[in-house]
């Protein structure tokens, strides 16, 4: 990657001084117009933008006041102001530990809703830009949303999870692979041996699942041929469909996206939990008594924060043409009362 350019590379360009560019990027009055034109046309052409962080810095030393805690953007864009609180779904709320973690570190995070009604894409990157906020958060989109259209050299971002699919960001979200390998190990050295897997709600996130499947499928070697269940065919399934499938299969164990559904068919079905098959949550936090592996949501709220500042701090902005960073969150493992030692 070609280093990016400089203050000084626009003003050797330009044939000025680095402080007449500094000048003349800001429109300061003080510069002819023509001149101001002619700058900023050498930084488009060069590829210079101004880093927010050092400007803040010298806008506080011109005027002889300290620095304000920078505002980061926490951008969602749920049908309804709030509906990305957990108030309103079962998922995990990264807000509190971004926030924490943005004071901390000497900023502060507002979440800005894009669903306001008479915004625009542009309308919003223009607001952002007027309260001199240029580094982005964004939050988990609602189910079946996969895109955002912003402007996105304007900004540096970091997306939350993997709903996100275009563009593809730096982003932070949970080691899934990792959920279900350390999962399948536990049922293995449980001496569970049939073990199946079930989406018993819809997926907000496609790739998620299948991170899941990839572990449950390799982890699958480790048992005999006649024990390598197929997963539930339906994705989300209903319980007509788990009951054929779990009649045929008959598991020792199941992995669920989400437990409570499945916990209701088992019931339905006169299948007792733990005594008769055990179950394995995976998505969220453990539900009920249910054993599975736990993220906590304030660490991934704050490892965005972290990466965020570190982009503002290199002056990194928009789609990253290549080698997308990914920062995975590894889980612990939460013991319930679902998945005892096999007699």
């Amino acid at each position: 990657m070609p280093p990016k350019a400089t203050l000084q590379d626009v003003a050797n360009e330009s044939g000025v001084h680095r402080t007449t560019v500094s000048l003349a990027l800001r429109d300061h009055p003080r510069i002819p117009q023509a001149t101001r034109a002619k700058v900023k046309a050498v930084a488009a052409r060069l590829g210079y933008q101004i880093n927010p962080l050092v400007a803040a810095l010298m806008q506080s030393r011109r005027l002889g006041k300290p620095v304000k805690h920078m505002t980061l953007a926490y951008v969602t864009n749920y049908p309804t102001r709030y509906g990305w609180k957990p108030l309103h779904h079962d998922r995990p709320d990264f807000f509190p530990g971004a926030v924490a973690r943005a004071r901390e570190l000497g900023y502060n995070l507002e979440d800005f809703w894009l669903a306001e009604p008479g915004m625009t894409p542009a309308r919003f990157c223009d607001i952002l830009a007027a309260r001199n906020i240029h580094g982005l958060i964004i939050g988990r989109l609602p189910p079946g949303q996969h895109s955002l259209q912003l402007d996105w050299p304007r900004f540096s971002c970091v997306a939350l999870g993997m709903t996100l699919r275009s563009p593809v960001l730096h982003h932070v979200t949970e080691n899934h692979y990792e959920t279900v390998w350390q999962a399948m190990q536990r049922c293995l050295d449980r001496g569970y041996r049939r073990v199946g897997f079930v989406f018993s709600e819809a997926n907000d996130s496609p790739r998620v699942g299948d991170r899941w499947l990839g572990a449950f499928l390799r982890q699958q070697l480790a048992f005999p041929v006649k024990d390598r269940l197929p997963i539930c065919p339906a994705i989300p399934a209903g319980e007509a469909d788990f009951a054929r499938w779990f009649e045929r299969h008959r598991p020792d164990a199941i992995f669920a996206t989400h437990a409570r559904p499945v916990l209701g068919w088992l019931k339905n079905m006169g299948v007792r939990v733990p005594s008769d098959v055990g179950l394995i949550h995976l998505e969220g936090l453990p539900e009920g008594d249910c054993s599975g592996v736990r993220y906590d949501p304030a660490q991934i709220g704050a490892l965005a924060v972290e990466m965020l500042i570190g982009l503002l701090h290199r002056n990194e902005t928009g789609v990253p043409s290549a080698n997308q960073h990914e920062v995975l969150l590894t889980g612990e493992w939460c013991e319930g009362r679902t998945l005892p030692q096999r007699r």
